[in-house]
């Protein structure tokens, strides 16, 4: 998977995580998958999806049955980034971050938590 220049706004980070947690997927299943945390219309999904595909973040594979889109961007990549921004933009924080604070989350594996801590240059007993 490519990474990208941009950052996922919030909606279109929880279709990412939709992408990633269950891969790829026709945009009506996304939509569903999605609808009740993006309380939007399948339109606005279809929209979303193609800004996303324009910006490197999804890509359409038109295969046989119906055209699935699949995540283009790396989820432990994109995490980094944005924590990355977060720490330096927010908390003025530079350097190798700790990946204590992710331990818990439900959408990371322990094989994402270690490719983390190589990303953010830092290990999880800080």
């Amino acid at each position: 998977m490519k990474t990208n220049e941009h950052k996922p706004n919030p909606p279109e980070l929880i279709l990412l995580k939709a992408l990633w947690a269950r891969g790829p997927m026709p945009v009506r299943a996304l939509h569903d998958a999605c609808a009740g945390a993006l309380g939007w219309s399948f339109s606005s999904t279809r929209k979303t999806m193609s800004r996303m595909e324009n910006k490197g973040f999804v890509r359409l594979d038109k295969g046989e049955g119906a055209a699935r889109y699949a995540a283009n961007i790396s989820k432990t990549a994109t995490l980094a980034k944005m924590t990355r921004d977060f720490m330096a933009r927010v908390l003025e924080i530079d350097g190798p971050l700790p990946t204590s604070a992710f331990t818990d989350s439900k959408i990371l594996t322990d094989e994402d938590l270690d490719e983390l801590e190589g990303l953010l240059g830092s290990n999880r007993n800080k």
